[in-house]
């Protein structure tokens, strides 16, 4: 790149373009479309980051029971939820059910499920409904472990992933 063609750069590092730059909502300027290097199609867009939240029952080999407050996990920001899934590292006889709480209330209005002899919610024939989407700054996020598996499968190995992304106050 010539010396002339870095005044319209707002970083002359990053080589990123005026305009570029994040907005105060977390978002930023990115490819909307056109994912290859060499793609020339594709216009900007406004993405966020999406970031995931794990939070588990144990190990791998923990065999599910009934309980609540099974692991817990503290925001470190205010934090808008899009997306709950759940997983099993071995599969139960029946469905597995599990509720997501903010400070002990349910921040969903249909639990998240994982279907009998499936690994993982995503295919659940009742997916997760979010009811409350914005999780607070310090709030205490804990996982109920609600139904299990049939009689001698119970499920090993439950993690609840909270996808979404960081918000401002």
């Amino acid at each position: 790149m010539a010396i002339n063609e870095h005044k319209n750069l707002v970083d002359v590092n990053r080589h990123y373009p005026k305009g570029y730059e994040g907005a105060d909502n977390n978002s930023f300027l990115g490819k909307g479309e056109g994912t290859l290097y060499d793609d020339k199609l594709g216009g900007l867009s406004w993405s966020r980051v999406y970031q995931c939240k794990t939070l588990t029952n144990g190990t791998i080999s923990t065999t599910l029971a009934v309980a609540a407050s099974v692991d817990y996990i503290r925001i470190p920001y205010a934090f808008r939820l899009t997306e709950v899934r759940a997983s099993l590292f071995s599969v139960a006889d029946a469905v597995v059910t599990v509720d997501v709480k903010e400070g002990g209330v349910s921040v969903l209005s249909t639990l998240v499920t994982i279907d009998a002899a499936e690994k993982t919610s995503t295919t659940a024939a009742t997916p997760a409904v979010i009811s409350d989407t914005d999780l607070a700054d310090d709030s205490e996020i804990t996982i109920d472990i609600t139904t299990i598996g049939g009689a001698g499968n119970e499920g090993e190995g439950l993690k609840v992933y909270l996808i979404g992304y960081r918000i401002n106050n």
